[in-house]
């Protein structure tokens, strides 16, 4: 085995999986509260939703980050992507992305932050090199709790989506499918 070999698991399907508990703390260290919902709702959508797919990354065996997705019909949501604090910047995210898009045929969806300061500028960069296009519309990220305000995002996608002409359809998936939200705006 190569010194950076790096691993992604099948998607994890038991809410009781001790590998949760590190993704857990990756998880809460690496999003704001408003961009994350309660980990105890990721171990229930573990179980409970088989679109929901929680895969933990790996290098060399040992734990380095995790991916979170949603399998819809023609395409797949990647929701969350963190690399461990102690792995970053070592190129362990574009090998593990890479990895998880491999996994899917269907294309690839992602929220990032608008390009408003050097490091929501560096994440689109990291993404465009591995091949997303980053989309013009105005894309709002519904909040995760009740009574907090949504943030404007832009989606970015990698493979065969057109979101000039799907981007509506596409929203809404990720809105009511995801956000719980019926009538996105």
């Amino acid at each position: 085995m190569s010194e950076d070999q790096v691993t992604i698991s099948k998607p994890l399907r038991r809410a009781d999986d001790p590998l949760l508990d590190q993704v857990e703390k990756t998880y809460t260290g690496s999003f704001p509260e408003e961009e994350r919902r309660d980990f105890s709702l990721v171990r229930e959508l573990v179980e409970a939703d088989p679109r929901f797919e929680l895969y933990v990354l790996s290098r060399d065996g040992k734990y380095v980050g995790f991916l979170t997705g949603w399998q819809f019909d023609g395409f797949v949501y990647a929701e969350h992507f963190a690399i461990d604090p102690s792995a970053r910047n070592g190129g362990i995210g574009a090998k593990a992305m890479r990895l998880f898009l491999a996994l899917h045929d269907d294309p690839v969806v992602l929220e990032v932050e608008l390009p408003e300061d050097e490091m929501s500028r560096r994440r689109i960069g990291f993404y465009e090199r591995l091949g997303f296009t980053l989309d013009h519309h105005v894309y709002f990220q519904p909040p995760y709790r009740a009574g907090e305000k949504g943030l404007e995002m832009r989606l970015m996608a990698h493979g065969a989506l057109d979101l000039d002409r799907s981007f509506d359809k596409v929203k809404a998936i990720i809105h009511r499918n995801v956000y719980g939200v019926n009538n996105p705006s």
